[in-house]
């Protein structure tokens, strides 16, 4: 019986001292991966003094969150998935929010708020696409027009409903993949106005932007039928994959920063209404009732105490 005691004290020794060291790990480093992707990230310049729509966001997270080292790497987008599946302690500030982890992110709160994802073509192209195809325009119906020419980024991602679509209906129809790693939506398009491409999926902001740096002026949106809310949340993604559970201690970080100070900061605020106001008309409304009144689900809630 004392031996029986004896051993089990040891355990319990054991594995209190184990739960003490992880415990004791705490992050040292957050790698902040940055594609080349405007309007998204863009170098400061006077056309653009707080950068690209993610930009202010990941400048005030490093400068609130002081505890850790902080390192911004700029990847071709297509290698981000690479830093992910390694189990580097990297944090991608441009995803689309989801209420429960993948197995390559966990998600911060929402940090934004975007339209609906669009057709974007050129404006000669698109009477012509809403007339077989309907304004709103089926997707469904158009990814399987072989007579129109779909293209996008190699390693753009849009939500579950879109990507299954593209992935099922494409497989066999005419479709282009962009592999630039130089200003990967600029590629896309540039491709689109010079009618190399007749159709790619983006959010109507995309149009407006481009159409007001001057290089082009002919491409506009057409809504989805497929989009049914109004809305998708961005939000910041951490590696699941990194060691030392760094996900969970890092979201947690960036959690308690994004509510305290940046969310509701004018100058975040202001860089989100320069790109996003002018085509999204309910901005406002959905940024205070999905953003800064946002709560987390009770599901997800119970699942993910770190929040």
């Amino acid at each position: 019986m004392v031996k029986c005691v004896l051993i089990i004290s040891l355990l319990f020794s054991s594995f209190t001292a184990l739960g003490k060291t992880k415990q004791a790990e705490a992050i040292k480093e957050i790698i902040w991966l940055q594609s080349y992707t405007p309007p998204f990230h863009i170098t400061k310049s006077d056309k653009a003094p707080q950068g690209g729509l993610c930009d202010n966001l990941t400048e005030q997270l490093i400068n609130t969150i002081t505890d850790v080292k902080h390192t911004r790497l700029v990847v071709p987008q297509q290698r981000i998935n690479k830093y992910l599946n390694e189990g580097k302690n990297v944090c991608f500030p441009c995803v689309i929010y989801k209420e429960k982890s993948s197995d390559i992110f966990k998600f911060s709160n929402p940090t934004t708020v975007y339209p609906p994802f669009s057709v974007l073509t050129t404006t000669e192209l698109a009477p012509k696409l809403t007339k077989k195809h309907g304004s709103p325009i089926s997707l469904m119906n158009l990814l399987a027009d072989q007579h129109y020419v779909y293209g996008q980024a190699a390693a753009r991602k849009f939500s579950n409903r879109i990507d299954t679509l593209i992935k099922n209906i494409m497989h066999d129809n005419s479709s282009s993949f962009s592999w630039s790693s130089e200003n990967e939506s600029q590629a896309v398009i540039a491709r689109l106005s010079r009618g190399f491409l007749d159709y790619s999926i983006d959010y109507p902001f995309m149009a407006d932007y481009f159409n007001k740096q001057g290089r082009f002026n002919n491409i506009t949106s057409i809504p989805l039928a497929e989009e049914e809310t109004g809305f998708i949340r961005g939000a910041i993604g951490c590696a699941v994959k990194a060691k030392n559970n760094f996900a969970s201690q890092a979201i947690k970080k960036i959690n308690n920063v994004l509510k305290a100070t940046i969310l509701q900061s004018p100058e975040y605020i202001k860089s989100q209404h320069t790109f996003l106001n002018s085509s999204f008309a309910d901005f406002n409304k959905h940024y205070q009732q999905q953003v800064i009144n946002f709560k987390l689900p009770a599901t997800d809630a119970q699942s993910n105490t770190v929040h």
